[in-house]
């Protein structure tokens, strides 16, 4: 790395850990919601649920966008197609955690959801990205999504063995709910990636938090009503205003920020901590109980995280900036 680059990444760097931070926050107020919703989702039907909720965030940021202005100069014929493949995403990331959240207890819902995303950046990475970026992994990399893949099979063997107290699912349902949390995982990790398309062609986070939902909204909606699901238990006003505000509105826009500035490898390793913070909050719940071996689970995920942040690549501004995977 040249003088120059040296000094245009100490000029990043402050907004990389600023990305990093926020990508954090994301963490202890998403680990809060599973918690909650979790408990919500065993009398309330999820469509319904994301539906209330999802529909709630769509109006804030609209709000919050239209007082902005706007950005009707960024969108190209590019930015519409990631804009489609973000909702597309979107959906199958949320509906993937919170079907998987009536079956599995929380931790092992996030911990693979969470736990798969710096493994399918990688593969990303390794089939699609490279062709554009000529970024290679490194070991530790590698070491890490293995690590982190190793967790995620170890908190499945977890749910799978009966070990966990929260949930009372069938051998079936239990497998269903693995299932969704690593689809919605990957899912996630995909949105990621277009997000930071968006973000590198100009989109703010509001912008981009305002547009991202409606294919979500309107797929869970007309399932919801098709379905008969609006006449069983709905959501209280303060249970959709707790979970759509506090719960997906602040950790998303904080998650929005942090890939803007920071690498999606990274945000997807410091997101695969997301199940540390959520066993912290299942430990203070009367109705919700962890067991030793979804700990153990956790503890592997938490090391594996820390290899993939502990070195950290510095081989130019673009690099330090976000721009690549």
């Amino acid at each position: 790395m040249t003088d120059a680059d040296a000094d245009r990444y100490a000029h990043a760097r402050p907004l990389v850990l600023a990305g990093l931070a926020a990508t954090m926050v994301y963490n202890v107020t998403s680990a809060a919601k599973e918690v909650y919703a979790g408990h919500v989702l065993q009398t309330v039907d999820p469509f319904v649920l994301i539906t209330a909720c999802f529909g709630l965030v769509i109006l804030l940021f609209q709000v919050i966008d239209r007082a902005g202005g706007g950005q009707p100069s960024v969108y190209t014929p590019r930015v519409m197609r990631a804009l489609v493949m973000v909702n597309l995403t979107t959906a199958g990331a949320w509906l993937g955690i919170y079907l998987a959240l009536r079956w599995v207890e929380p931790a092992v819902a996030g911990g693979l959801s969470g736990g798969v995303g710096p493994l399918a950046v990688l593969a990303w990475r390794r089939f699609a990205g490279i062709r554009t970026t000529g970024i290679r992994t490194t070991l530790a990399e590698a070491a890490s999504g293995a690590g982190i893949l190793a967790a995620c099979l170890l908190l499945a063997w977890s749910a799978t063995k009966g070990q966990g107290e929260v949930i009372a699912a069938t051998p079936v349902e239990t497998a269903l709910g693995l299932v969704a949390a690593t689809a919605g995982g990957i899912s996630a990790t995909l949105t990621s990636v277009w997000a930071k398309k968006l973000s590198l062609a100009g989109l703010g986070p509001s912008a981009i938090m305002a547009r991202r939902f409606w294919l979500l909204v309107g797929f869970c909606g007309a399932v919801a009503w098709a379905t008969g699901r609006f006449a069983g238990p709905m959501p209280s006003v303060e249970t959709v205003a707790g979970i759509g505000l506090l719960g997906v509105a602040l950790p998303l826009y904080a998650l929005q920020v942090g890939i803007r500035y920071g690498r999606i490898f990274h945000v997807n390793v410091i997101v695969g901590l997301c199940p540390l913070f959520t066993l912290a909050f299942q430990a203070f719940s009367a109705w919700n109980h962890w067991s030793p071996l979804t700990v153990a689970g956790v503890a592997l995920l938490v090391a594996a995280g820390y290899l993939g942040l502990m070195r950290p690549r510095r081989t130019g501004p673009a690099l330090a900036a976000g721009d690549v995977p």
